[in-house]
C-alpha cells in the first residue's frame, strides 16, 4: 500500500483494486484491445477513477493491496466486471479464464460453484446484448 492510500477509504481502495484486477485480466492474454480498454474506462468513469488510477493499476500493480468488497453483492458486481472485460473481445482466452476464476476465489466464491457462476453471467451476458 501506497502512503497516499493511507488517506484513501475502503471503499476508494476496494475499487482501485477491482481495477487491478480487471488491468490483469485484459493483459492476460499479452493485449489490450480497444474494446477492453473501452469496458476499463466504463468501470472507471462508474466507480469515479481517473486516469491516473489506470496508470497506477498498469505501471505499479504490486503497490496496490487487494481488498475485496465486504458484501456479497459487491463481491457478485466484481465478478461480472471481470467476465464481461473477459468476453468483450470476443474470445475467452484460458489466461483470462484461469485468472478470474483465482480473483473468485480470492473474493470469497467456493471453488466448486465459480464455473457455473461464470458460466451464469457469460449466458446473463449474451441474453442481454442480444
Amino acid at each position: 500500500m501506497s502512503f497516499i492510500d493511507l488517506f484513501k477509504s475502503r471503499e476508494s481502495r476496494e475499487k482501485l483494486s477491482h481495477l487491478k484486477n480487471l488491468v490483469a485480466v485484459a493483459f492476460a492474454d499479452g493485449k489490450l484491445e480497444d474494446n477492453e480498454m473501452a469496458a476499463l474506462a466504463t468501470v472507471m468513469a462508474r466507480d469515479g477513477l481517473t486516469p491516473s488510477d489506470l496508470e497506477r493499476c498498469i505501471k505499479t500493480p504490486k503497490g496496490i493491496k487487494f481488498l475485496p468488497p465486504e458484501t456479497p453483492g459487491q463481491r457478485v458486481a466484481y465478478l461480472k466486471d471481470m467476465v464481461l472485460l473477459m468476453m468483450c473481445d470476443g474470445d475467452i482466452d484460458d489466461r483470462e479464464l484461469a485468472l478470474c476464476k483465482a480473483t473468485a476465489i480470492a473474493l470469497g466464491f467456493k471453488h466448486e460453484v465459480i464455473d457455473a457462476m461464470i458460466m451464469d453471467i457469460i449466458a446473463d451476458i449474451k441474453r442481454n446484448n442480444k
